[in-house]
C-alpha cells in the first residue's frame, strides 16, 4: 500500500486502499498471475501486469469498469471471498458489499475534480509519478 506521501488522502487513496485489502487477502499474488487470470475470466477487460501494478500503487485508475471488476473478481477468487454478497434486509434492490463498494469508490475517483489528468494508451487515467519514484513494483 502506498504511503500517504506517495498517495495523498482522498478518493484515489480510498479506492486503492480497498483494492489493496483484497490483494492482501489473496496472499499477494504476482502481478503476472493477476493479469493472466484477468484475461482468462474476462477477455474484454484490459489488464496487463503494468496496469495492475499502477492501479494497486495508485499511479493510475482504469476508466473501464470491466477492468476494475475483473481485477476485483480475480483478487476475490484467490482470497475465497464472494464479490457479490447477499442482499441486505432481503431487499433485492439494496446491496452492500464488495462489488458495490468498489464501484462506488471507483466512481468517486473518476468523478473527482482532480482526476482529469492524462491517460495512457489503455485509456487509464494517470497521475504524475512523484519525484524520485522508481518503476519498480512496491510489493
Amino acid at each position: 500500500m502506498p504511503t500517504k506521501e506517495q498517495l495523498a488522502p482522498g478518493p484515489r487513496r480510498e479506492f486503492v486502499k480497498a483494492l489493496f485489502s483484497y490483494y492482501r487477502s489473496a496472499s499477494r499474488p504476482t502481478l503476472r498471475t493477476i493479469a493472466e487470470l484477468m484475461r482468462e475470466k474476462s477477455p474484454d477487460a484490459t489488464g496487463s501486469p503494468e496496469t495492475v501494478r499502477r492501479t494497486l500503487s495508485g499511479l493510475s485508475v482504469p476508466t473501464s469498469w470491466s477492468t476494475v471488476d475483473s481485477l476485483l473478481v480475480v483478487l476475490c477468487d484467490l482470497a475465497h471471498i464472494d464479490p457479490e454478497p447477499a442482499p441486505v434486509d432481503d431487499d433485492l434492490w439494496i446491496r452492500s458489499g464488495t462489488r458495490a463498494e468498489i464501484k462506488a469508490l471507483w466512481n468517486a475517483v473518476l468523478d473527482g475534480p482532480d482526476e482529469g489528468g492524462p491517460r495512457d494508451r489503455e485509456g487509464t487515467r494517470t497521475s504524475p509519478e512523484p519525484p524520485g519514484c522508481s518503476d519498480e513494483p512496491p510489493f
